[in-house]
């Protein structure tokens, strides 16, 4: 009796196949998922144990309570926040998990056809700047700003032709932001972000 061929292609393993010489490694991009409140932690360490590279900026203090014990804790600088390295396909998977609400939008980039903004997305320096920082022992706080250095901005009063543009940012909630006005020799000023307005 003849002996039935199976003709299924024989298809490797996943990690077999990766490692394999000459396939590229795949497009991985650091983004910026919202998790829920108080879940920066545990989601990052969810997500490490399934070997996806995550990262919640976090910063080790030391708490001093009443009867002088210290402990060591690790404090969220970034809350609700935290940064994953993910293909399109893995970033499509892991936003179903229970944890993770959203992704992140750039809302300055162009929308696509349908009027989405294109995901946020960290450079690896960036990133690599970041944990720089928070390996320190100097507290690292986080300040919104509606501004960006480089920015050309106009201020209230000023004629149109007259623009500044940003060279620094300073003080908790952006009391003041440093505006150099070519036009004027390079002259500073410090103002209120509510007195400017950016240009397009």
């Amino acid at each position: 009796m003849s002996q039935a061929m199976d003709f299924s292609p024989i298809v490797p393993p996943a990690d077999v196949a990766d490692d394999a010489v000459g396939v590229p490694e795949p497009n991985r991009k650091w983004y910026i998922a919202r998790v829920l409140p108080k879940a920066e932690k545990t989601s990052r360490d969810n997500l490490l144990k399934e070997n996806i590279e995550a990262y919640a900026a976090t910063q080790w203090q030391t708490r001093v309570w009443r009867n002088g014990r210290r402990k060591k804790i690790e404090q969220p600088v970034i809350t609700q926040y935290i940064f994953v390295k993910v293909t399109e396909a893995e970033r499509r998977r892991i936003v179903n998990y229970p944890y993770i609400l959203s992704f992140l939008t750039n809302r300055a980039g162009t929308p696509n056809q349908y009027g989405r903004h294109p995901l946020s997305v960290v450079t690896d320096e960036e990133m690599r700047t970041l944990k720089e920082m928070l390996k320190g022992d100097q507290p690292v706080s986080l300040v919104g700003s509606d501004f960006t250095v480089g920015e050309k901005v106009s201020l209230d009063g000023w004629s149109e032709d007259i623009v500044g543009e940003i060279i620094h940012i300073k003080g908790k909630k952006n009391k003041c932001i440093g505006v150099r006005i070519p036009q004027l020799g390079y002259a500073c000023i410090e103002v209120k972000p509510n007195m400017l307005r950016k240009i397009e």
